[in-house]
């Protein structure tokens, strides 16, 4: 039996400002952090772009670790939480990859993927690392969410 998607809502600017960064981006990927009030984690506030400090940019992303760790505490400070992350696939897909599973550690985490290519964003797909709680023993998977962007 297919499982409803979670809606996450966002606003279309801030998916817009994501799609422009990605678009800049390309042919590398981009990243950044999304960021919710903590008590309304399916509701995107805002988001945090970081420089892709990965050796290989047009392949793979790394979060800068300075972003990261500012971000965590910057949330800490506002009652946010960082819900999820996003980036770019310059080959116009936007389907998570094989090492985007395999470095999907955080249950429930968020991965909002954009597809890009030299005209700019072609789509987008946002996707729940499943499961979510620790203890659950289903294989390590990713669950297609519903993206609202009012």
């Amino acid at each position: 039996m297919a499982q409803t998607p979670q809606i996450i809502n966002m606003s279309a600017g801030l998916l817009a400002g994501i799609s422009d960064i990605a678009a800049r981006a390309w042919p590398e990927e981009c990243c950044g952090l999304l960021i919710a009030a903590a008590d309304q984690p399916r509701t995107i506030t805002r988001f945090v772009a970081a420089d892709n400090v990965a050796f290989d940019r047009k392949r793979t992303f790394e979060i800068d670790p300075h972003v990261l760790l500012a971000t965590h505490r910057a949330v800490r400070d506002r009652n946010e939480i960082i819900v999820g992350c996003y980036h770019s696939h310059p080959n116009g897909d936007c389907q998570p990859s094989q090492t985007d599973l395999s470095r999907a550690e955080e249950g429930g985490f968020l991965w909002l993927i954009l597809a890009t290519g030299a005209n700019g964003v072609i789509e987008s797909g946002l996707y729940r690392r499943m499961p979510e709680i620790v203890t659950d023993t289903e294989p390590r998977h990713f669950m297609v969410c519903k993206l609202v962007a009012a």
